[in-house]
């Protein structure tokens, strides 16, 4: 319709341009008044006609054209509306100075106070076992006896030997003395007289291998291999362990920046999956020489009473080593902290009920929660949950608000002003 228009204007236009600059008008009105006559009047017609439809149209649809504008305007403006009357809710903390103690986290793994694994120091036929599995077991306890019947024969070889030499070291000790016999007899028997000597001796211990006995006192485990009355045992061969579990030893490594702050004595606490809900203490024993070129650590070992027989060995344990307490502290819950890389942040709600992103620096953790050392004040407002939707500036509604003592600090800006009037007013009465 516009496209038609325009091109009937057009027309019109060329047609008085050229009836006005034409030299001889009346050639020129003859030659053309007919095409231009017709789309003037055209033209004409249509111009009539829209300023009668307009007015017409603009009075019967007024009211209609008003509310459609006034929706479409409605429509714009809510979103704008929406976003700015929009609380988000959250949960919230006032910050407050605590007292905590200062320690290392670390894992670290039980170790018995003594172990052995006994091996058998001769090859020969198990005789007897003299004690039931997984018992404890007392030190000097005869565990294990070996068929002896050829040790004990070579001791009484050698014993015989001995006497016999004694004998002749005797009687050629006499004759030298009355000068009756050489000096070179009296001091080969005399030699080989100590040879039997050693010999029976050699003997003697051997035969004590036959029976093996218990070290120490403590748990004696199960027996290994073919450890059983009957069966022919080669030298070396393991065939039982011992552990004392009286005490245990753990040992944990420490970062070498705490390394100035561990010593022998201090007090130690451990955790493990197996008593949840209990917890072993103890102090440290020793502390390595060296830190770990690795790791940059240092191997501390720590001593922990098992009066209960509860800890065993080769168990892995959560271990904190108690350092000191600190007062005045400011502590998080770790959900708090909001990290990106090697930073972290929180959020704080301020007077006015609007969130901000704040830069912190942590300390030490521990059950009760993060160490803030620097970006928060006592006083402060954190949030504790909600912080996935807030963003700088963002109005929040604290659901928790009937834990902190002075609500006016938590109030949105709506209710503080509706606060305002409610106090005016009751003033003026």
């Amino acid at each position: 319709m516009l496209k038609a228009i325009f091109k009937l204007t057009k027309t019109c236009v060329i047609f008085w341009k050229g009836f006005i600059t034409s030299d001889n008008k009346g050639l020129y009105w003859t030659e053309h008044k007919e095409d231009g006559v017709k789309s003037n009047v055209k033209l004409l017609g249509i111009v009539v006609g829209l300023s009668i439809a307009i007015p017409v149209s603009w009075h019967l649809l007024k009211g209609n054209f008003i509310d459609i504008c006034r929706f479409v305007v409605q429509k714009n403006a809510e979103p704008m509306l929406i976003q700015q009357d929009r609380f988000i809710p959250v949960e919230a903390k006032k910050l407050v100075a605590t007292n905590t103690t200062r320690e290392i986290s670390s894992i670290g793994c039980l170790k018995a106070n003594s172990e052995v694994v006994i091996k058998s120091e001769i090859t020969g036929k198990v005789k007897e076992v003299l004690f039931a599995e997984g018992t404890d077991v007392n030190e000097g306890d005869v565990l294990i006896k070996f068929e002896d019947n050829a040790l004990q024969a070579e001791v009484d070889r050698w014993a015989a030997e001995y006497a016999l030499r004694k004998e002749e070291t005797e009687r050629n000790r006499t004759l030298y003395q009355q000068k009756a016999g050489a000096q070179k007899s009296y001091k080969e028997s005399e030699a080989q007289m100590k040879m039997a000597l050693a010999q029976l001796d050699n003997a003697k211990y051997q035969l004590t291998k036959a029976v093996i006995k218990a070290p120490f006192s403590g748990k004696i485990g199960i027996l290994k291999g073919s450890t059983h009355p009957g069966n022919i045992i080669q030298q070396q061969t393991e065939l039982v362990s011992i552990v004392d579990n009286s005490k245990m030893k753990v040992e944990f490594m420490v970062p070498a920046r705490f390394m100035n702050d561990v010593s022998v004595g201090q007090s130690v606490d451990i955790t493990l999956e197996a008593y949840p809900d209990k917890t072993f203490s103890g102090t440290v024993d020793a502390i390595d020489s060296e830190v770990d070129s690795k790791s940059h650590s240092i191997l501390v070992r720590a001593v922990i009473p098992n009066d209960e027989g509860l800890l065993r060995h080769g168990m892995f344990v959560n271990v904190k080593v108690i350092t000191g307490e600190k007062d005045g502290v400011i502590v998080v819950d770790d959900e708090c902290l909001d990290r990106e890389g090697q930073h972290e942040f929180v959020w704080i709600i301020d007077k006015k009920g609007q969130a901000y992103r704040r830069k912190v620096i942590t300390g030490s953790k521990n059950e009760n929660g993060v160490e803030i050392i620097a970006g928060l004040d006592v006083g402060e407002t954190v949030v504790v949950a909600g912080q996935l939707r807030l963003t700088d500036g963002a109005k929040t509604k604290i659901l928790n608000e009937a834990d902190f003592k002075d609500k006016t600090e938590l109030q949105t800006p709506v209710e503080v002003a509706k606060s305002a009037i409610d106090k005016a007013q009751s003033t003026e009465r």
